[in-house]
C-alpha cells in the first residue's frame, strides 16, 4: 500500500490553504474539538487504489492489463464502474516510462513521501513520480484518476510544493543552477474520457526555490501560528471544490442565505442589488452542491433529516424489444436520428401515430438509484437496503467470490 501524506499543510491541499487560510484554520479548530466530519469519498479511495496499481507497474516493469482481476485496497482492476481502469493507468505508466531511462544515471521517486521538518514541521508530501539527473533536468508527474475535473499544471501550487520537496531533499539540487530545467505535469487520462498526453509546464529550479522560500514557507508559518478564525480569512474560488469544511464556511453560508432569503422580488431589485446578488452566485452554487452531497450521504447512512428524504431516481423512458423494427416500418426514416433510434419523447412529438407507438413500445425502467427531495415532494420516500442485505444479495455469486 502506498504511503499517504497526512500533513494538515500538505501539497494536496496547497491550492486551497494558500488561497484561503480560513479553510485550514476552521478545519484545524473542528479537528481539535472532535467535530470534523469525514469527507473522504469513494472516488478518492478509488484514486488511491489506482496509484497503487501504477506504482507496482513502474516498480515491476509490468503493464496494467496484466493485473486485470487483481485487488488493490478493495478495488478490482477492470472495466466496471467501480473498477480501476487499466487503460487509464497505462497512459500514466507509459508516460513515466518514457521519462525514466532506467540507465542507473538518475534518481527516481515512485510514490515517495518526503518530510522536511527542519524547514517546517508540516512540510510533507508524496511525489507520485519524480526523476532527475544533472544532464536531463528534473521531471515531476502527478496522476489524477478523477473524471471531468481538469487540473492545469501551469503555476500549479501542488506541483510546485512537490518540486520544492524534491529540490530541498537533494544536496545536489539545492546547490544547482537557477536555470536548471524543471518539467511539471499532471496526467489525468480519465478527464472527459479522453486519453491524451498531459500538458507540461516547463519552469526552472530558481523559480521553484524562490516560490518555496518566498511564498510557501511564509504562508505555512503564518497559518501555523494563527489561532483565531476571522471571517476575512475566507476567500472563495475554484479551490473550494475539495474543501473539507465547505458547509461550515461563513462566506458561502452567507451567499446561500442571501440567495435563499432575498430573491423573491428579484425584478424589483436595483442594478446595484442585482450586481451584489450575481457576484455571490458561484458561492451559493458551491454551497448548494456540497449541501446536496452531504444530505444524500447522511440519508443513505440512516440519518433523519427533517426537511429532506430519499426518493427513487427519476429515469428516462426506454424502448421494449422489437420497437425499432416497428417504428421504422410505421415512420420510416423519421424514426431515426442516424444511426440511433429516437427517444420515446422525440417519437411522440412527431404525430398522433408517434404518440400511440411511444405508448405501446415505450416503458419506464425500474429506478437505478436514489436522489434527495424535499420532505413535501409528492414522490414516496424510499429506504436504501442495508449493507448486510446488499451483501446477502451477492452471496454465492461467482463474480464476487474472493472480492
Amino acid at each position: 500500500m502506498i504511503e499517504l501524506e497526512h500533513s494538515p499543510l500538505g501539497g494536496s491541499g496547497a491550492k486551497r490553504w494558500l488561497n484561503c487560510g480560513g479553510s485550514f484554520l476552521l478545519h484545524r479548530a473542528l479537528l481539535e474539538a472532535g467535530e470534523a466530519e469525514d469527507t473522504s469519498s469513494d472516488f478518492a479511495k478509488l484514486g488511491t487504489a489506482a496509484h497503487e496499481l501504477a506504482s507496482q507497474c513502474l516498480i515491476e516493469e509490468r503493464e496494467p492489463w496484466e493485473f486485470i482481476g487483481s485487488d488493490f485496497s478493495g478495488y478490482k482492476v477492470g472495466y466496471g464502474e467501480r473498477d480501476i481502469n487499466p487503460d487509464a493507468v497505462a497512459v500514466y505508466v507509459n508516460h513515466c516510462e518514457a521519462i525514466w531511462p532506467r540507465d542507473g544515471k538518475g534518481t527516481v521517486l515512485i510514490e515517495k513521501t518526503i518530510a522536511l521538518p527542519e524547514l517546517h514541521p508540516d512540510l510533507r508530501g508524496t511525489v507520485d513520480f519524480g526523476y532527475w539527473s544533472p544532464k536531463r533536468g528534473l521531471f515531476l508527474r502527478d496522476y489524477k484518476n478523477g473524471a471531468g475535473i481538469y487540473v492545469s499544471p501551469f503555476d500549479n501550487e501542488q506541483l510546485l510544493y512537490y518540486a520544492f520537496l524534491m529540490v530541498s531533499d537533494s544536496s545536489w539540487l539545492k546547490a544547482g543552477p537557477d536555470d536548471f530545467p524543471v518539467s511539471l505535469g499532471i496526467v489525468q487520462p480519465n478527464n472527459l474520457g479522453v486519453f491524451e498526453e498531459p500538458e507540461i509546464w516547463n519552469t526552472t529550479l530558481g523559480h521553484v526555490v524562490s516560490w518555496g522560500f518566498d511564498v510557501l514557507l511564509p504562508r505555512m508559518t503564518e497559518l501555523k501560528k494563527t489561532r483565531d478564525v476571522d471571517a476575512s480569512d475566507f476567500v472563495s474560488g475554484e479551490h473550494c471544490q475539495f474543501c473539507p469544511v465547505l458547509l461550515d464556511c461563513p462566506k458561502l453560508q452567507e451567499a446561500f442565505k442571501t440567495f435563499a432569503d432575498g430573491t423573491e422580488f428579484v425584478e424589483m431589485l436595483t442594478d446595484a442589488e442585482v450586481s451584489d446578488f450575481y457576484a455571490r452566485k458561484e458561492d451559493a452554487r458551491r454551497f448548494m452542491s456540497a449541501l446536496e452531497k452531504v444530505t444524500y450521504a447522511r440519508l443513505v447512512g440512516g440519518s433523519e433529516i427533517a426537511s429532506a428524504k430519499l426518493v427513487a431516481k427519476r429515469g428516462s423512458r426506454a424502448w421494449k424489444d422489437g420497437a425499432q423494427a416497428a417504428l421504422v416500418e410505421a415512420l420510416g426514416d423519421n424514426a431515426m436520428t442516424a444511426p440511433v433510434l429516437k427517444s420515446p419523447a422525440e417519437i411522440e412529438k412527431l404525430s398522433s401515430r408517434g404518440k400511440a407507438l411511444a405508448l405501446e413500445f415505450g416503458f419506464m425502467p425500474e429506478s437505478s438509484g436514489y436522489s434527495v427531495a424535499l420532505a413535501g415532494d409528492k414522490r414516496p420516500a424510499v429506504k436504501p437496503p442495508s449493507n448486510a442485505s446488499t451483501f446477502a444479495a451477492f452471496a454465492g455469486s461467482s463474480e464476487y467470490e474472493g472480492f
